[in-house]
């Protein structure tokens, strides 16, 4: 799927300069942001709670975006071209059993993507968009587990350490 996801990209690539794109072995897809975490233990309750009567579905990526808009963008990604309303639902319940832990979801509404590439000033992304294209990239695949990370950012980017996984449907 990486691979797949770089080869959709690569084009884009060559439109633009002074986009910092997102090295494929960083690719993941984001269902909440938890910032500094005092205490694990919640953390990790909570996730198992989520997704214990979850089961797995399929996902497949496509259709590119920018985040906020295309004409000021900061972000662009790749979003769902099938599964979407799983994740959309694997994430509220995230949200919702992080919640009692002190965890509040983004005010914006959960929309699955895939970043790819951030833009230090936000610009115009059409052409980008453009090279990257509305189809679906690579195959569908099944969503089996969530996992918590630990990120470290340093000026090289950011180091994303695995701190638990989580199979779905697995009390």
């Amino acid at each position: 799927m990486l691979d797949a996801v770089a080869a959709a990209v690569g084009p884009a690539r060559s439109v633009r300069v002074g986009l910092r794109w997102e090295q494929p072995e960083r690719y993941h897809v984001t269902l909440q942001f938890l910032g500094p975490v005092r205490e694990l233990a919640p953390v990790v309750d909570g996730l198992a709670a989520a997704v214990a009567r979850r089961e797995p579905f399929p996902f497949r990526l496509g259709g590119a975006g920018a985040f906020p808009k295309p004409g000021r963008a900061r972000v662009v990604w790749i979003g769902a071209a099938g599964g979407g309303d799983d994740l959309v639902g694997l994430a509220g319940a995230i949200a919702g059993s992080l919640r009692p832990a002190g965890y509040e979801p983004d005010r914006q509404t959960f929309h699955p993507h895939l970043t790819v590439a951030r833009l230090k000033v936000p610009d115009n992304v059409a052409d980008v968009l453009a090279a990257i294209g509305p189809d679906a990239v690579g195959e569908t695949f099944t969503v089996g587990e969530i996992v918590l990370y630990q990120s470290r950012l340093s000026p090289r980017g950011p180091t994303y350490t695995v701190l638990e996984r989580f199979p779905l449907g697995n009390p």
